[in-house]
C-alpha cells in the first residue's frame, strides 16, 4: 500500500515534538544531494488532520521560513511562509502547480508525486514523499522528502 494514514479517534492534540527532515534531490544526471535537519517543532491534530510546524534553518537554505505540513487521508499539503513562500499539494499521481517566491523573485514550480506515505498517530510517526519536480517547463529531477515526528 503506497498511501496509508493512521488517524486516531478522539481528542484534539497539541504538543512540542522533535522533527527530523531528510531531503534528497536527484538531478537529471543521477547526482544526489541530501540534507537533514533535526529541530523542535509543534504537532497538532484537529478536524481529522495532523499538522507539523517547524522553522527552517540556514542548513536548508530557508532560514527565516516556517514550514507547515498538513496530512489528510488522501493528501499532504506543504506550506512555507516567511523569507521563502510556497504551497505544494502532494496527492499521488496528481500534478500540482504553484509559485515559489523568494526575495530574488518568483518561479513557477510543478510536482508530480509518485509516493505519498503517511503513518501518523497521536504519538508521532512519519511522512514519506517521492516526487518529480519541474520549474518553469524544465524537469529538475526527482526529490524524496522524509519527515519524522517523535515525542520529546
Amino acid at each position: 500500500m503506497k498511501f496509508m494514514v493512521v488517524f486516531s479517534e478522539g481528542m484534539d492534540l497539541s504538543k512540542e515534538v522533535l522533527v527530523t527532515v531528510k531531503g534528497t534531490q536527484t538531478n537529471e544526471f543521477g547526482e544526489k544531494d541530501t540534507i537533514e535537519l533535526v529541530t523542535r517543532g509543534n504537532y497538532y491534530y484537529k478536524n481529522n488532520s495532523y499538522y507539523i510546524v517547524y522553522n527552517e534553518s540556514r542548513l536548508s537554505g530557508l532560514e527565516g521560513t516556517t514550514t507547515s505540513l498538513k496530512a489528510e487521508p488522501d493528501r499532504v499539503t506543504l506550506n512555507r511562509m516567511g523569507a521563502a513562500e510556497m504551497k505544494q499539494i502532494f496527492q499521488e499521481g496528481v500534478h500540482n502547480q504553484g509559485m515559489y517566491v523568494t526575495s530574488c523573485g518568483s518561479l513557477e514550480m510543478r510536482v508530480l508525486p509518485r509516493k505519498v506515505k503517511v503513518l501518523l498517530d497521536h504519538s508521532g510517526g512519519s511522512i514519506d514523499l517521492g516526487y518529480d519536480i519541474e520549474m518553469g517547463s524544465k524537469k529538475l529531477g526527482y526529490n524524496e522528502l522524509s519527515i519524522t515526528v517523535k515525542e520529546l
